[in-house]
């Protein structure tokens, strides 16, 4: 497959715009840097970077239209690929500044976007061979590529599809750190970017209000906190598939965690751990790093259910 390069661009410059020259030297090498060495360079080439002080923008995303929309595209279906570059950079950036990590070598660059529900399942299965029944997008690791659709009115419309880039930006950056990890703190942590916004200098996480609906109208049948992060992979995707709240459950739990400093120690220590491969059952990570252990986990889990999950309404993280 064909990815877009992209560089990793640390600009502090003040101004407005960076002088930035690309050349080739002799032996047929790429450089970059702010003054072409004109004695050796071949077809020097002055790139204008647009930079703004506070602004992060490490990574250059590549939209592409697929199916009936890749030669007959309109403004009903076209999205704003600014919004993209700038969102799908908040979710890098709340990796790296919230949680620690860094992961530019691995990111994939490259989304495809399809008119309507039929069109993305069929490129989906076509391209990957996995069928995205009842997804609303999916990230592709053996392509390392991310497709959605324009969701329909019901699924919120353009902007649903906005929320949903962010979820599979999020499942390429934990696939690039850990291939092997629980579904539930994969799918949490996505469920956390449907919401994610930054300003001022600070993030921002909405509470999650189909999530939040969810689990206050079914809480009566859930199991125990401490039980639920044990789940298989296989068995959580297929109880997802028979109507169990697995992927609410997950954003809840996870949301709640990032709202705590010692929750979000908990999580950043959760992904360390996949990062470096550790193979230790999910209940004596959690027994290990959650401050009050596994018990403690699930009592405070018990508590915001029972306060009805009402605050807090939004994180902020600086």
């Amino acid at each position: 497959m064909r990815y877009l390069p992209f560089l990793l661009l640390l600009l502090f410059s003040l101004t407005a715009q960076a002088e930035i020259y690309k050349w080739v030297d002799e032996n047929g090498k790429v450089h970059f840097g702010d003054k072409p060495r004109q004695q050796k360079a071949i077809n020097a080439q002055k790139l204008n970077i647009q930079t703004n002080p506070g602004y992060w923008q490490p990574l250059n995303i590549e939209v592409l239209y697929q199916g009936s929309l890749e030669n007959n595209l309109t403004d009903k279906h076209k999205l704003d690929q600014q919004r993209i570059q700038t969102e799908v950079n908040w979710v890098y950036r709340f990796y790296d500044e919230v949680l620690y990590f860094d992961f530019y070598k691995k990111v994939p660059v490259k989304i495809n976007v399809l008119k309507d529900v039929r069109e993305y399942q069929a490129h989906v299965l076509k391209i990957s061979g996995y069928n995205p029944t009842n997804s609303l997008g999916v990230y592709l690791p053996s392509l390392h590529e991310i497709a959605v659709y324009i969701h329909a009115p019901q699924y919120g419309g353009k902007e649903g599809t906005y929320a949903t880039i962010r979820h599979e930006a999020s499942h390429a950056i934990l696939h690039s750190l850990a291939e092997v990890m629980p579904r539930w703190l994969n799918e949490g942590m996505a469920e956390q970017m449907e919401t994610l916004s930054y300003s001022n200098g600070q993030f921002r996480i909405k509470r999650h209000q189909h999530n939040h609906h969810r689990i206050l109208t079914q809480r009566n049948g859930l199991i125990p906190a401490d039980e639920y992060i044990e789940v298989d992979n296989v068995v959580w995707v297929e109880g997802l598939k028979s109507g169990k709240p697995n992927q609410a459950m997950a954003g809840q739990l996870v949301f709640l965690s990032l709202s705590k400093s010692y929750g979000r120690s908990f999580i950043t220590r959760l992904l360390q751990d996949y990062k470096r491969g550790v193979r230790l059952r999910s209940f004596y990570l959690l027994d290990g790093h959650y401050i009050g252990g596994a018990s403690a986990f699930n009592l405070h889990w018990l508590q915001w259910l029972s306060e009805g999950m009402a605050q807090p309404e939004n994180i902020y993280l600086p």
